[in-house]
C-alpha cells in the first residue's frame, strides 16, 4: 500500500510536468500512465478493504456474556455484514463499537421483570446495521431499551458541575441528550465490572473523530435509542480541497468541507462583525463563527487583509459546529496519500498528517477538530448563540413587519410573512382565464386580485393604466398576486388593532407613521377568490395546534 501511495504521488508529478508539454507522444505515455496507476490503485486499496462482518462476529458473544452479568435477556441482530471497510479503519473501531454495546445493555436494556411491565417482550433486541453511502459508511446500532432520562442527565450533569444552570436553562432536549459524549459524564451509581470504571462516552466520540469520522445520538425515553456513526471508507487516499495561508499550501479532508463562500473585500469588511471579541459573519440569517488560519497557525493576524480584491471562506463542519475558515486562496480537490506526522509533532493538534503535492513539495493535512479547539471556538459559539437569542427576542419586542402599499386614497398593511415577491407588470400584460385577470409569470400563470374591489375605490389598473404594482402571495397550491396602486414601505411597528365596522377582507385599522392604516386579512381575500389556497395551510396550523 505505501508503495502504491508513492506511485500515486509520482504519477502526480508527471502529470503536472506533461501538462506544460506539446508533445503528444508524451502526452500519450502520461495518460497511459495515469491509466495503469489509478487500476493498480484500486486493486491494492480492494485487497485492504475487508467485511465489517469479521468484527462483527465477536458481538454475540460479548452481548451473551454481558447480558448473563446484567441478569438480562438480550438477542442480537445483525444487518449489512459484507459492508466493507479499509483494514485500519475496522482496527480503529473495535474498542468504540464494544464500549457502545455495553452501554446499551447495561443502561438501555431493562431486566425482563420490568420490560414485562412496560408491555415488551422479555427478551430485549440489539441491532447491529452498516451500510455505504455518500462515500462513507454508516453504521447504526439501535437498542429497544428505556431511551435517555433527559431529567436524569439534566441532574447528573449539575451534580458533577459539568455545565452551568443557565447554559441548561438553554439546550433543547436533543442537545441535552448529546451531554453524555461530555468527559467525566456517567449515570453509573456505583462501581461495577460493567460501569462505573470513568471510561465513558467521551472517549468512544473521541476515537471516532480521529479517524475523521462523527457520532450522533437519538433517543425516546421508553423506546430506546440509536446510535449513528459515520466513518470514511479509507485512511490512506482521500480527496481534499488545497487551500494557501502566506503562500504555503494545506490540505482540507472533504469529508468535512459543507460550502465556500467568497467575498469581495469591500463587502466582507462590512458584514464581518465582532461579538465578544469573536469575528463572525452572518450566513444567511445565521452568525458563523470565523477563524483565521495565518492566525491559528500564527503566520499572520486575525484580521482581513484590506489590500486583497476578495476574501476566501471554506465553511467547515467540526462534529456538531460549524465555523468559516478564512484563507489567503482556494486552489484545487486532489486525491491526496496522506502520510503520518512524526511522533515529535504529534502535539500539533492542528494537523492530522502531511501528503506530497504533484510538484514535489509537502503540504500540511489539516485537522478540522483540532482547529476548532486551538481557536476556542466552544467559548465563542457559547457567546454567538446568546446574541441569536438576544437577537430573536428583540425581533419579537420590537414588533410585526408589514408591507404598506396604497389603493386609492387608502392606506393598506399587509404582514410581511404572507408575502413572497413584489412586482411590476405593463397593462398589456394582463390575459384573461376563467373569467379573471391573469399575467404570464415565471413559466406559469398568476391569478390577479384587484384590491381596488375591497376597498371600494378605483385603482390605477381599473383604468389601465401602466405599469401597475403586483404584491405576490403564496399558498399551498400557487401563488396569487394582489393588485395595488403603489408600494409605500416596509415597517416593523407594534400595532394596536382596532374594529372600526365589519369589512370583508379586513381584521381591522390602526395607526401606522401618523396615517390610518387598515390591516388586510390575505387569507379572507384570496379565498374569496379561490377557497382551496389556503386549505392545507390550515390543516397543519389545526394540527400543529391539536
Amino acid at each position: 500500500m505505501t508503495l502504491v501511495g508513492e506511485l500515486v504521488l509520482a504519477r502526480n508529478q508527471v502529470l503536472q510536468f506533461s501538462a506544460t508539454q506539446s508533445d503528444p507522444a508524451l502526452l500519450s505515455a502520461t495518460q497511459q500512465l495515469n491509466l495503469l496507476t489509478s487500476e493498480l490503485q484500486e486493486s491494492v486499496m480492494k485487497t485492504r478493504m475487508q467485511p465489517i462482518g469479521k468484527l462483527w462476529s465477536k458481538f454475540p458473544r460479548v452481548v451473551r456474556d454481558l447480558a448473563g452479568i446484567c441478569g438480562k435477556r438480550v438477542r442480537v441482530q445483525m444487518e449489512g455484514e459484507d459492508t466493507e471497510l479499509d483494514k485500519t479503519i475496522i482496527e480503529a473501531i473495535g474498542d468504540p463499537l464494544t464500549h457502545i454495546i455495553r452501554n446499551a445493555i447495561d443502561h438501555g436494556i431493562e431486566e425482563p421483570a420490568i420490560r414485562t411491565r412496560r408491555g415488551k417482550p422479555e427478551e430485549g433486541k440489539l441491532s447491529l446495521k452498516a451500510f455505504h453511502e455518500g462515500g462513507q459508511v454508516n453504521i447504526e446500532i439501535s437498542d429497544d431499551g428505556a431511551g435517555i432520562n433527559v431529567e436524569k442527565v439534566r441532574a447528573k450533569v449539575l451534580k458533577q458541575g459539568l455545565i452551568s444552570p443557565e447554559q441548561l436553562t438553554r439546550m433543547s432536549e436533543r442537545e441535552l441528550i448529546q451531554l453524555i459524549f461530555l468527559p467525566g459524564f456517567s449515570t453509573a451509581e456505583q462501581v461495577t465490572s460493567v460501569s462505573g470504571r470513568g471510561v465513558g462516552m467521551d472517549v468512544v466520540k473521541t476515537n471516532i473523530e480521529k479517524i475523521g469520522g462523527s457520532l450522533d445520538i437519538h433517543s425516546e425515553l421508553g423506546k430506546g435509542s440509536t446510535i449513528k456513526i459515520k466513518i470514511p471508507l479509507t485512511l490512506a487516499i482521500i480527496p481534499a480541497l488545497v487551500v494557501t495561508s502566506d503562500s504555503c499550501r494545506y490540505a482540507i479532508p472533504q469529508v468535512s468541507l459543507l460550502e465556500l463562500v467568497r467575498l469581495d473585500s469591500e463587502i466582507a469588511f462590512k458584514s464581518v462583525e465582532n461579538i465578544h471579541g469573536a469575528p463572525v459573519y452572518r450566513l444567511r440569517g445565521k452568525l458563523l463563527p470565523l477563524v483565521y488560519l495565518s492566525s491559528v497557525l500564527n503566520t499572520g493576524s486575525a484580521q482581513l487583509n484590506q489590500d486583497v480584491a476578495s476574501i476566501d471562506i471554506v465553511v467547515l463542519q467540526a462534529d456538531k459546529l460549524q465555523f468559516g475558515l478564512v484563507v489567503e486562496s482556494i486552489k484545487d480537490t486532489a486525491e491526496i496519500v496522506v502520510k503520518p506526522l512524526g511522533h515529535h509533532l504529534k502535539s500539533a493538534s492542528v494537523f492530522a498528517g502531511s501528503t506530497i503535492m504533484g510538484d514535489g513539495k509537502v503540504a500540511l493535512i489539516l485537522d478540522v477538530v483540532g482547529l476548532a479547539e486551538h481557536a476556542g471556538l466552544a467559548s465563542k459559539v457559547e457567546a454567538i448563540a446568546a446574541s441569536n437569542l438576544a437577537g430573536i427576542q428583540n425581533d419579537s419586542t420590537e414588533g410585526e413587519k408589514l408591507l404598506l402599499v396604497g389603493v386609492g386614497d387608502n392606506s393598506i398593511a399587509i404582514h410581511l410573512s404572507t408575502v413572497a415577491r413584489l412586482e411590476e407588470f405593463p397593462a398589456s400584460a394582463i390575459e384573461s382565464a376563467g373569467g379573471r385577470p391573469v399575467v404570464q409569470y415565471r413559466h406559469g400563470i398568476l391569478p390577479l386580485v384587484d384590491l381596488a374591489d375591497f376597498t371600494g375605490g378605483y385603482s390605477a389598473f381599473s383604468q389601465n393604466e401602466s405599469p401597475f404594482q403586483v404584491v405576490v402571495c403564496s399558498g399551498p397550491h400557487g401563488i396569487m398576486g394582489l393588485i395595488v396602486d403603489r408600494i409605500i414601505d416596509v415597517v416593523q411597528e407594534n400595532i394596536q388593532i382596532q374594529l372600526i365596522g365589519e369589512r370583508h377582507g379586513f381584521i381591522g385599522s390602526s395607526i401606522i407613521h401618523n396615517k390610518m392604516t387598515d390591516l388586510l386579512d390575505v387569507h379572507a381575500v384570496i379565498s374569496s377568490i379561490d377557497p382551496s389556497f389556503f386549505d392545507e395551510m390550515k390543516e397543519a396550523l389545526i394540527g400543529g395546534v391539536r
